[in-house]
């Protein structure tokens, strides 16, 4: 028999039909800068209804290599 699984999104906690993101809390820990991707202590997943609302609230800034970052410091 098979299993019926309703998604949720843990932003607004309606019924959603997928997962678009999952959020990860991982605090800030002094010496540490490896690994901390699996040091994480909460998580929320946002369904496709919150996907672009998720954008706007929080202040993400798009991935960049270790090169621009260093340029980008030295510049400011």
């Amino acid at each position: 028999m098979a299993r019926v699984m309703t998604i949720r999104c843990d932003i607004c906690k309606r019924e959603c039909k997928k997962i678009v993101a999952k959020i990860n809390y991982i605090p800030m820990i002094p010496g540490v800068s490896r690994g901390v991707h699996s040091n994480y202590s909460h998580h929320a997943d946002v369904g496709e209804c919150c996907g672009t609302k998720i954008l706007k609230v929080f202040n993400f800034r798009e991935r960049v290599t270790a090169a621009e970052y260093q340029a980008s410091r030295r510049a400011s």
